[in-house]
């Protein structure tokens, strides 16, 4: 049988998650916690799927307005 790559332990309110550093990538580890990040504000939203669509139509049209001279020449 195969040992066990990580340990999960729950201390208090906190899980603590333990192992080795060279199973993965600081990166990609870096990653996975921004969408744990991200899971976390999405479960607390309580933002409707509607209200979302808009918010990120809004946030393309300020970022292109923002990048938009690199790609046209403007």
């Amino acid at each position: 049988m195969s040992e066990q790559i990580y340990n999960i332990t729950v201390e208090n309110q906190d899980l603590i998650i333990r192992f080795k550093k060279d199973i993965i990538e600081l990166d990609t580890l870096k990653k996975f916690l921004d969408y744990l990040e991200l899971e976390s504000l999405r479960k607390k939203s309580r933002m409707t799927t509607a209200q979302a669509e808009t918010l990120a139509q809004e946030i393309d049209i300020d970022v292109w307005s923002n990048i938009k001279h690199k790609f046209v020449g403007e």
